[in-house]
């Protein structure tokens, strides 16, 4: 029979992706425990035809919707992690149904392949080893820590099958996530009267170098961080899709930095533009 298995997502506004997630998954798990971060589209509907338990949430963060998701699933039992951009590969489903038969360890790594642009970056270190299936209880997101890695508890083992990761299918579509990083996300966590972590707050050698904010963080480390992506994480052996990609990575280090100062600036200047006053009175 081998261990129950519940599949845990974290969806918004993801429609137009779930009938090829459902088909993907179908006949993996025992159940879908499925957040849905109060999407505007079907995502919710589409869940439950698919036999999925919805949960709503109002917040968009990953990390305290999974950790949401988690607290449904029942104690002792597995755990597979997938998001709406992910799809398991035929071998890793036969793998990931084997080794439930008879458990080795706590958590399983499975590496990550990432889609760039027009094609899968199979060349480069940007592909990792990920925790996606484990015990209930041995690995879970720190809530207070957007983007931040989950914390492993327990003895890790890797599989070797891996899954896919449609992480960034167009540059427009990178431009759309950036935005949704930079602007909208941290919007909403301060609302809950949290600080956002910013890159550079969180690397501790980034902060070390180029500290975490000001001059030397804003124009000198974007383009040293592309010719990390380039050269130490080898992205220059995916060729084109590789150096767009470890551009957009500079320009995006750039403006998370842009953005803080300009927050900053405004706090403590309170100069803010109102458009209803553009033409002052004479």
């Amino acid at each position: 029979m081998g261990e129950r298995l519940s599949l845990v997502a974290v969806f918004y506004n993801e429609a137009e992706k779930l009938p090829g997630y459902f088909a993907n998954v179908r006949g993996v798990a025992d159940e879908i425990v499925a957040v849905d971060c109060s999407s505007s589209d079907r995502t919710a509907e589409i869940c439950r035809k698919n036999g999925a338990l919805v949960i709503p949430s109002k917040y968009r963060y990953f990390e305290q919707n999974v950790n949401k998701a988690l607290s449904k699933v029942n104690e002792g039992g597995w755990v597979l992690v997938l998001d709406a951009d992910e799809r398991l590969s035929p071998g890793l489903k036969r793998e990931i149904r084997k080794v439930l038969e008879s458990p080795q360890t706590d958590v399983y790594l499975i590496k990550r392949i990432n889609y760039l642009f027009d094609g899968f970056s199979t060349r480069s270190t940007i592909n990792t080893w990920l925790p996606r299936l484990f015990r209930k209880g041995c690995v879970h997101w720190e809530q207070e820590m957007p983007h931040e890695k989950p914390v492993v508890e327990g003895k890790t083992a890797r599989l070797s099958s891996i899954f896919f990761h449609y992480a960034y299918t167009s540059v427009p579509a990178y431009v759309q996530k950036m935005d949704e990083y930079l602007c909208r996300m941290p919007a909403e966590y301060a609302k809950k009267g949290k600080n956002r972590i910013l890159i550079g707050e969180r690397d501790s050698k980034v902060s070390m170098i180029f500290g975490s904010h000001g001059l030397r963080r804003m124009f000198l480390y974007p383009p040293i961080l592309v010719l990390n992506h380039l050269i130490r994480r080898r992205l220059i052996f995916d060729g084109r899709r590789g150096a767009i990609f470890a551009v957009c990575a500079g320009i995006y280090s750039f403006f998370e930095e842009a953005i803080y100062y300009e927050v900053k600036s405004k706090e403590k200047n309170s100069v803010m533009i109102n458009w209803k006053k553009e033409y002052p009175d004479k």
